[in-house]
């Protein structure tokens, strides 16, 4: 049995999701676009969550915590954009530094998989920075293939990063 759980975004999530995302702002920065300093507020990550419950009751995400045995949140992980016509969603994932390399992610996306799999739905797709190359190793271990080269998938600590979009057939 892994160290850590999943389990659905919740409106009381609040303060844990603030002080995750603050507690990890410098380490995801280094890899993914930074969040506006706005974010970094009660208010906003209560409408963040609010928003992000409303995608998931029309079906629309499917957002989620990750935690370990002692109910610390180490991640989140996410299906959004889920396209009930194609039956297509994007899938990501944000895991705390300290618990990078030691398969959070990897039990992250196969747990979203699994998910989208109980919606019906058959195919994800992921972006990733070409620099990423952890990401990159955990979504190929998964099954995911290259689809295309985006050429600036992220701003960067100020700079464009190109990346590539990345899919799964269910």
């Amino acid at each position: 049995m892994p160290g850590y759980s999943i389990r659905a975004l919740q409106p009381d999530d609040v303060e844990v999701v603030l002080q995750f995302e603050l507690a990890h702002k410098s380490f995801f920065e280094r890899s993914i676009e930074a969040r506006p300093d706005e974010f970094y507020q009660p208010e906003a990550v209560q409408q963040h969550i609010a928003e992000f419950l409303l995608l998931k009751q029309q079906v629309l995400a499917w957002p989620t915590l990750i935690l370990n045995t002692d109910k610390e949140l180490i991640g989140r992980a996410n299906i959004k954009d889920i396209d009930q016509v194609t039956k297509s969603a994007y899938v990501g994932y944000r895991i705390a530094e300290h618990w990078s390399g030691k398969g959070v992610a990897s039990f992250a996306l196969y747990e979203l998989i699994q998910q989208a799999k109980q919606m019906g739905l058959m195919v994800l797709f992921a972006c990733v920075a070409t620099e990423n190359r952890a990401s990159m190793q955990v979504l190929k271990k998964a099954g995911f293939q290259q689809m295309e080269t985006i050429p600036q998938v992220a701003i960067v600590q100020g700079k464009a990063v190109a990346g590539y979009l990345m899919w799964l057939k269910l």
